[in-house]
């Protein structure tokens, strides 16, 4: 887990982990510098995603609605927690036992920040097949490398598909982010005989982004 992220990815873990802070929070108040009406917000959020996570879980009371509440009530739930852990870890004024009693991991301040790469991706279309193309990346700095540069944890994919060229990233689609090699990218019956033209900048864990990629085109086979 990243020194910014604070809780876990899996569903149950996720739950155990907010149930905690929601308790500790609404127990100590004043400890964190919140708020009675705060800590209320809090524990409403996570009830309501408890609720939905037990319907979701169990087999007599699980259905696609359940499961697609589930994942909205975790969604609030965790914008709302997140929204505090982060005001808890970097509150000076909290001792760092408090913060980890609550779950929140202290500043660590001998931690070099991990920044995002300042290189641009090299993107390559190696086959174009009918509908659709398969594509390699790479960073500017080492192309022979297949691996992301140090700092990206992921590539992220721009296509824009018009009848020429296309130069300007910002009309470009978001495709996807990827981790590693290759990429497909699918088309429509529609698109065939089109041109997609793609752009990829790099991207950190912690939301930063790179510089764009040149543009790099390729006719969408029929």
């Amino acid at each position: 887990m990243s020194d910014n992220s604070f809780i876990p990815r899996q569903d149950a873990n996720a739950l155990a982990w907010m149930v905690a802070f929601s308790t500790q929070l609404s127990a100590n108040a004043g400890t964190y510098f919140i708020s009675a009406a705060d800590a209320a917000t809090i524990a409403s959020a996570v009830s309501a995603y408890e609720t939905a996570f037990s319907a979701a879980t169990n087999p007599a009371t699980r259905t696609p609605a359940a499961v697609s509440l589930k994942d909205e009530t975790r969604n609030a739930a965790e914008q709302v927690c997140r929204q505090f852990a982060i005001l808890i870890k970097f509150n000076a004024g909290i001792s760092t036992q408090a913060k980890i009693d609550a779950g929140v991991r202290p500043v660590n301040p001998d931690r070099e920040p991990i920044e995002c790469p300042q290189t641009s991706p090299l993107v390559n279309v190696k086959a174009a097949t009918p509908g659709s193309h398969t594509l390699s990346f790479a960073d500017s700095l080492d192309p022979e490398k297949r691996a992301k540069p140090w700092g990206a944890s992921d590539l992220l994919l721009f296509c824009a598909v018009a009848e020429d060229d296309v130069n300007d990233p910002s009309l470009a689609k978001f495709v996807g982010k990827f981790t590693k090699n290759p990429i497909s990218v699918e088309f429509t019956a529609a698109q065939n005989g089109l041109q997609a033209t793609y752009f990829a900048r790099w991207s950190s864990r912690k939301g930063d982004v790179g510089p764009w990629s040149l543009p790099v085109s390729m006719a969408i086979a029929a």
